[in-house]
């Protein structure tokens, strides 16, 4: 045994100390009692957890094999250039392993890549570094033309089909915009003449009554003046029969008695004793007096009329050429928001 062990350590001298360092061990065969003559076996353990992954380019996408923690099996992943971004990516490993607590994607200098980075700027710009946990996977890409131009054409190519879709868009809203537009006209058109037939005879009625109400108003007013007038005779008159000394104080208070009657009429009216204002007040009031005896409902003439105002209003921007290329959404909100109209005033009616 002593032999045994002073050739195993006559063995271990004879490799060189540059061979013999912390990554390899010695490891004796199976059985001491094989024949010692044979080298002992080396085996290297690396610390370096880095591994390599490829990309390659599949029926028009870019497609990568990512080995999952648990399982211990590759799993591929078809990275789509234009629609995938990096966290999307990130997510998608991320679900296929419960064991896995992070992925991240950094460059080959060991910056982290945002997340909102498309798919396409991150294989355009070369290699990159997958990490998942604890794990670091350097990602090479193709760097041959073949496969840049293949994503970029696949670019154009996307971009070539959403302009065409937003083209075809178009069409499909002008031709169903004309279409809907035709009705919607029509349908205003009808609804504005039913409103104006009915409120024809009501303007009529209306136009009648203002006129009693003008001529009424006024002769108030030239009764106004005739009874200012009659004052300022009888006061005259006055001053003529007695002397100055007697009339001043009287037309004192006449004059404090005008004042103190436009405060009032102030306090009652809310309003400034004005010429026009207290014209169209005489006429308002006998307006309502007037209508209410010849049954004419005020409201009801409002409503049509802020109805008929608004149908014409419709019907103005439907034809106005800036709005003849109005969305089809638009049009369409437009209707709704008439027909609302439409069955509050039918819903007044029946009440």
């Amino acid at each position: 045994m002593l032999g045994e062990k002073s050739d195993n350590l006559c063995f271990a001298n004879v490799l060189p100390s540059s061979v013999i360092d912390s990554s390899f061990v010695l490891i004796p065969p199976s059985s001491f009692t094989a024949d010692f003559t044979k080298p002992f076996q080396l085996r290297k353990y690396s610390s370096d957890k880095k591994r390599k992954l490829y990309i390659w380019y599949k029926n028009g996408l870019s497609v990568i094999d990512v080995p999952l923690p648990s399982k211990k099996e590759m799993c591929q992943f078809t990275l789509k250039p234009i629609t995938d971004t990096v966290i999307r990516f990130c997510k998608n490993i991320e679900c296929e392993d419960k064991d896995i607590e992070s992925v991240h994607v950094y460059s080959i200098n060991g910056n982290k890549i945002a997340g909102s980075t498309s798919v396409q700027h991150l294989l355009l710009r070369g290699n990159f570094k997958l990490r998942i946990n604890d794990h670091t996977y350097i990602v090479e890409v193709p760097s041959s033309t073949d496969f840049i131009a293949g994503i970029k054409m696949d670019s154009d190519i996307m971009q070539n089909f959403d302009d065409l879709r937003s083209v075809v868009a178009s069409l499909y809203d002008i031709m169903n915009v004309e279409e809907f537009k035709a009705f919607r006209e029509r349908v205003l058109i009808e609804e504005y003449e039913n409103v104006k037939a009915e409120l024809k005879p009501l303007i009529q009625a209306k136009s009648e009554i203002d006129v009693i109400c003008k001529k009424r108003a006024q002769r108030i007013l030239w009764l106004t003046l005739s009874a200012m007038g009659f004052q300022g005779g009888f006061l005259a008159r006055l001053t003529w029969e007695y002397s100055w000394d007697v009339m001043e104080p009287i037309t004192y208070f006449a004059t404090y008695a005008t004042l103190i009657a436009s405060f009032a009429y102030y306090l009652y009216t809310n309003q400034y004793y004005n010429y026009n204002d207290h014209k169209r007040r005489a006429m308002t009031l006998y307006f309502h007096k007037k209508a209410a005896k010849n049954n004419f409902d005020i409201s009801r003439f409002n409503e049509l009329q802020s109805l008929a105002n608004s149908l014409k209003h419709d019907l103005k921007r439907l034809q106005d050429p800036l709005y003849q290329h109005l969305p089809a959404t638009k049009l369409a909100s437009l209707l709704r928001k008439s027909e609302k109209m439409r069955d509050t005033d039918s819903i007044k009616e029946t009440n």
